[in-house]
């Protein structure tokens, strides 16, 4: 924390918060299969056999344009599946070896290069489809330091095959969708924020999904993934639905200044409200000399993946450069705490005063 004498300061030295790469979705100006594509953002497009496949398609949007995901039915020669349809910053793979569709797998390996630290991430969606009861669609935001390395993948039959991968998602993600094969090198995930349900949404509606933090690390990676059905959900090889599909659009990262807890000599003070600016009492016991050393956290929760198990993120320290201090006085002036938004869209000023 920033011990400050006098006025607080607050909007220097703080990082510009970054927004996602075109997040609004209005660069069609790559090509699948004669198809236009978002430059910056990858569909799950299948190429195999010689043959093509698009799952992402540019749609009228909320504003602009948006990008269009479907589950569907592909395949030749006598091999066919039901795919997911999703957009990513990562790039999709697919894997088969030989003509054996036993052994095919598929995944999401990569991201973009990232340094920030959001809170939330909003997003415009639309879900049809004939069967949106009976399968989640996924709104997905984690990030990461390090570099993961997968030998072996989860496939068709629920066996592993052979294929090597870099940063593939689920090498990452070993809490909430961890590689079920071989994960020879992991990295350190540093957060995740994970949207899933079975719904129909058949006018645009704003999703906020809450990012949650395992590490005070700030990333060097992240990828976010949007997908009409059941990936990423450990190597979803069932419960796909043809003609499911998600429409995206105006993406918006958002971040806090307010505190979600607050540590006063390293234990959460329990009675704290995050939501006012009045002064709050805190009771110091009869033989204290001094105020005790103030820590704020953020980007504390849990999710459930799947299987039912809970992953929980134990949240983050918020930064010098986030906040800053105006120490008290035992039964005097109260502590000044001030909390400014890493895009300095907001602020908050907390008020402790200490007695014995």
């Amino acid at each position: 924390m920033v011990l400050m004498s006098a006025g607080l300061v607050l909007g220097t030295g703080l990082a510009e918060a970054q927004q996602l790469p075109d997040n609004h979705f209005e660069d069609w100006s790559a090509e699948f299969n004669k198809d236009k594509q978002l430059k910056d953002w990858h569909g799950s497009n299948v190429s195999q056999i010689g043959l093509k496949f698009t799952f992402m398609y540019q749609e009228q949007g909320r504003t602009g344009y948006c990008a269009f995901v479907q589950d569907k039915e592909v395949g030749a020669l006598g091999i066919t599946a039901v795919g997911p349809g999703y957009i990513t910053l990562g790039t999709p793979w697919q894997f088969l070896k030989g003509l054996s569709v036993k052994s095919a797998t598929a995944g999401t390996y990569g991201g973009i290069k990232w340094s920030h630290r959001p809170d939330t991430m909003s997003v415009w969606v639309k879900r049809l489809g004939p069967e949106t009861s009976k399968e989640d669609f996924h709104l997905l935001y984690y990030s990461w330091t390090g570099t993961a390395e997968g030998t072996s993948y989860k496939n068709k039959v629920g066996e592993c095959t052979e294929v090597t991968q870099v940063n593939e998602e689920s090498d990452i993600r070993q809490a909430t969708d961890g590689n079920e094969c071989v994960t020879s090198k992991k990295a350190s995930q540093v957060a995740e924020g994970w949207y899933r349900a079975r719904a129909k949404y058949d006018k645009w509606t704003q999703i906020k999904v809450p990012i949650y933090y395992k590490s005070n690390n700030a990333p060097t990676m992240c990828n976010v993934i949007f997908s009409a059905g059941n990936y990423p959900a450990f190597r979803a090889n069932d419960g796909l639905y043809n003609g499911n599909c998600l429409y995206v659009d105006d993406v918006e990262l958002i971040y806090a200044s307010t505190i979600q807890k607050l540590l006063i000599g390293g234990v959460e003070w329990k009675e704290f409200n995050p939501n006012t600016s009045n002064v709050q009492t805190y009771k110091l016991p009869a033989d204290a000399k001094e105020i005790p050393a103030i820590t704020a956290i953020r980007g504390a929760g849990s999710l459930k993946n799947i299987k039912g198990q809970t992953a929980k993120f134990g949240g983050r320290k918020l930064t010098d450069k986030e906040m800053s201090i105006i120490p008290g006085t035992i039964n005097g002036a109260p502590t000044i705490i001030a909390v400014e938004a890493a895009d300095g869209s907001s602020s908050h000023v907390y008020k402790i005063k200490f007695i014995k």
